[in-house]
């Protein structure tokens, strides 16, 4: 199965990886995708949806994913941490998984793709997901059973429902990033990505 990158991954893109019984590949030779979850995720606020966008450095011409760096001239890293800690502050498990998720964020990476595989990795080990990741070694062209252009933002219920921390003030909103479900959830999290 194919898979792009992501920057913590929404809830369905973890429970479509955990249904493939195969190897996960994430295509690091794909061109890059504007406005996609490479390098954006989804969080929950107290006025609802809240966006955290990784800054990339450009290049003139088309750039492999494999090849994206980080731009770190602006304080993105200190405004992600800050806008989690707001968010979820005060969830259940927030204090307990803290200090992985700060590590995540100012991982000293200058690729992209690193920072991703790290946040990955957080998922995979908190919860023991049965994922089995690979990257790929040249550009595999799209085909059917190949989710790198899936829009994996969808509001849909993939899920089972779970207390998030500012309801009822904010309505349900289903599959932000696994980063709700882990400060919400904690080790329990693992069942609704299962499930």
């Amino acid at each position: 199965m194919l898979f792009p990158t992501a920057y913590f991954p929404s809830i369905s893109y973890l429970k479509a990886m955990c249904v493939s019984n195969n190897v996960v590949l994430i295509d690091r030779h794909e061109h890059w995708i504007k406005q996609s979850i490479r390098n954006r995720c989804e969080i929950l606020g107290s006025s609802g949806l809240h966006k955290l966008v990784v800054p990339i450095c450009h290049k003139n011409g088309k750039q492999t994913l494999g090849s994206i760096t980080v731009d770190d001239a602006t304080k993105w890293r200190w405004n992600h941490w800050k806008s989690i800690k707001t968010a979820y502050g005060r969830s259940p498990y927030f204090e307990h998984y803290a200090f992985e998720i700060e590590a995540c964020i100012f991982h000293d990476c200058e690729r992209l793709i690193e920072l991703n595989r790290q946040i990955l990795t957080l998922f995979m080990h908190v919860w023991e997901l049965p994922i089995l990741t690979s990257e790929s070694e040249e550009f595999i062209p799209y085909n059917d059973g190949d989710f790198r252009q899936k829009n994996w933002l969808t509001r849909h219920a993939t899920h089972t429902s779970y207390q998030q921390v500012f309801q009822p003030r904010v309505a349900t909103i289903y599959n932000a990033s696994a980063l709700d479900l882990l400060c919400c959830e904690g080790p329990l999290g693992r069942n609704i990505i299962l499930s």
